[in-house]
C-alpha cells in the first residue's frame, strides 16, 4: 500500500448462515483475522446491519458535516473537528463495527441474494457463498453491485481464499468511508499520508510495535498508533516548514540556548502539549522532556519523524484485548 488511510482499526465480519455447526466453527477458524459474530437468522441481522449503521463515528455524511459548536477547532477545507479521528480510539464499539458480511445463498427465509437486496444501501463489503462455481444467479447479483464477490462454500481452498478476502475488504471498507477526507493528503502539513516512503516507514514501525489501529493528528500533525493491549505510540510527522515554524517561534520568545541549538540544528521534534506542539513560556524547567529526537526520511518531500511512547492521558485508547475480553465474558454469561 503506497498511501496510508487516515484511520484504521479492527472490526468485525458477520456470518449470516442457517446452518450453526459452520456458524459455531468460523470464529474457530478466522479469529486470527478478524473480530467474528454469527446469525442464523437473516431478519435479525438486517436489523443488526442497520442499527450498526446509524451508529455515531465516522461515516460518509458525518465526514461533511459542518464543525458541533463545542469549542473544537477544525479545518474549514474538511470541516472535520480536529478531535473526532483520535476520540474514537476511546470508544470500545469501534471494534463492532460491522466492514464485511459473509452470507450463504441457501437460506430457508430468504436467499443471499434476496438478504444482499436489502442491504444494498450500506457501506459494508458483502461476500456471498454459493453451491457451485459460475452460479448464474451470483454472477448475476455481483453484476448488478449487490456484492463484492462470491466464494464456492465447499471449496477446500475457501479458507485461506476467505482470510486473505476479509482483510483486503476490510481495508476497502476503510478507503471507502474515508474518502471524503482524502482532502486531507493535499494539505501541507498532512501531506504524508500520500507519500510512499512514509508508508513504508510506517508499516515497518507498526510491525515492529504490535499495532493494530492508527488515527491521524493533525495539529501537531502526526499518527496515532495503538497496540492490542491499548499502548499508545505516536508519531509525529514534521515537514522542512514545521521544522522551521520551531525554531522561529522558539527564537521569538526567548527559549532557552541550548533548546535553541537543537532545533537549529535539525534533530529534535518538539511535542509540547501546546495546541501547535512548539516551545511556550511555561515549558521553561520541563522542555527536554518535549524533545525528541528525530530521523530523516525523504519522500515526495523531506520529513522528520519522531516516536513518543509516552503521550498525553488524553490520547488513551480502549483495547483491543479488553474488548476481545469483555465479549467473551458476555458470551459466557450468556
Amino acid at each position: 500500500m503506497s498511501s496510508l488511510l487516515p484511520l484504521y482499526h479492527p472490526t468485525t465480519c458477520l456470518v449470516i448462515d442457517d446452518d450453526r455447526l459452520y456458524l459455531e466453527s468460523f470464529d474457530y477458524n478466522y479469529a486470527n483475522v478478524t473480530l467474528c459474530a454469527t446469525e442464523h437468522r437473516p431478519e435479525q441481522a438486517i436489523e443488526r446491519l442497520l442499527k450498526d449503521a446509524e451508529r455515531t463515528g465516522l461515516t460518509i455524511e458525518e465526514a461533511n458535516r459542518a464543525p458541533v459548536d463545542d469549542g473544537e477547532a477544525a479545518d474549514p477545507f474538511i470541516r472535520l473537528p480536529i478531535s473526532r479521528i483520535a476520540a474514537m480510539a476511546r470508544d470500545p464499539a469501534r471494534f463492532s463495527r460491522i466492514s464485511v458480511v459473509v452470507v450463504d445463498f441457501a437460506m430457508p427465509s430468504m436467499t443471499g441474494v434476496e438478504f444482499l437486496k436489502k442491504i444494498k444501501h450500506l457501506p459494508v463489503k458483502k461476500v456471498l457463498l454459493t453451491g457451485k462455481t459460475g452460479d448464474s444467479t451470483a454472477v448475476a447479483a455481483f453484476n448488478e453491485g449487490l456484492l463484492n464477490l462470491f466464494l464456492v462454500k465447499h471449496d477446500p481452498d475457501l479458507p485461506d481464499k476467505l482470510r486473505r478476502v476479509i482483510r483486503e475488504l476490510q481495508y476497502g471498507y476503510f478507503k471507502d468511508i474515508t474518502a471524503p477526507l482524502e482532502p486531507i493528503a493535499k494539505l501541507e502539513d498532512t501531506a504524508f499520508l500520500d507519500d510512499p516512503q512514509i508508508a513504508i516507514w510506517y508499516h515497518k514501525l507498526a510491525e515492529r510495535i504490535g499495532a493494530v489501529e492508527h488515527y491521524l493528528l493533525m495539529s501537531p500533525p502526526g499518527l496515532m498508533l495503538v497496540d492490542e493491549v491499548g499502548q499508545v505510540t505516536i508519531a509525529w510527522i514534521n515537514n522542512q516548514d514545521r521544522m522551521r515554524a520551531q525554531l522561529e517561534i522558539a527564537i521569538d520568545v526567548d527559549a532557552p540556548a541550548e533548546l535553541v541549538s537543537r532545533l537549529r540544528a535539525g534533530n529534535i521534534i518538539l511535542a509540547c502539549p501546546t495546541p501547535t506542539g512548539f516551545y511556550e513560556d511555561q515549558h521553561l524547567a520541563d522542555w527536554q522532556k518535549y524533545a525528541l529526537p528525530c530521523e530523516t526520511i525523504g519522500g515526495t518531500t523531506l520529513w522528520k519523524v519522531a516516536i513518543q511512547r509516552d503521550p498525553a492521558l488524553s490520547l488513551s485508547a480502549v483495547s483491543l484485548r479488553q474488548y476481545r475480553w469483555s465479549q467473551d465474558r458476555h458470551v459466557s454469561e450468556t
